[in-house]
């Protein structure tokens, strides 16, 4: 009579017991999951960070010429919007501070402020102003 009530007992329990061991996996797996799921955030975020800088080495590469005085306003002007918007979207605090430190040196070229007989210390400057993005952009990336 002992041992059919240990089996009893055993046969009883061991519903339990595996149970709570699929409880243990399922766990381990939702934790698989969540770090597989996270490892997909920091991809996506690196990936927006790349773009981003992949489109503002590109916008602030920006250098008018400045032989057309109202061509070079007109260009700067669609620029500096594009800067703004750019800078705007971007999530990094550095590279949206350089974005809007291009941005607001060539609306001085749209504004009319800058001519050919100013534009070399405009140029010098705004190549510093171009240096600082692309260091901003290989510290992000990198």
């Amino acid at each position: 009579m002992r041992a059919r009530k240990r089996f009893v007992v055993a046969a009883l329990s061991l519903p339990l017991l595996v149970g709570l061991a699929a409880c243990g996996e399922i766990q381990e797996t939702r934790q698989g999951l969540q770090d597989a799921n996270d490892q997909i955030q920091q991809a996506h975020e690196n990936l927006d960070a790349a773009s981003s800088c992949l489109k503002a080495i590109n916008v602030a590469s920006f250098m008018p010429n400045f032989a057309d005085p109202q061509q070079a306003q007109a260009d700067a002007q669609a620029r500096a919007e594009e800067l703004f918007q750019l800078a705007e979207q971007t999530t990094d605090q550095t590279l949206r501070k350089n974005l809007l430190d291009v941005q607001q040196s060539v609306q001085r070229v749209a504004a009319g402020e800058i001519t050919l007989e100013s534009s070399a210390e405009w140029t010098a400057t705004q190549l510093e102003k171009y240096q600082q993005v692309t260091t901003t952009c290989s510290k992000i990336g990198g």
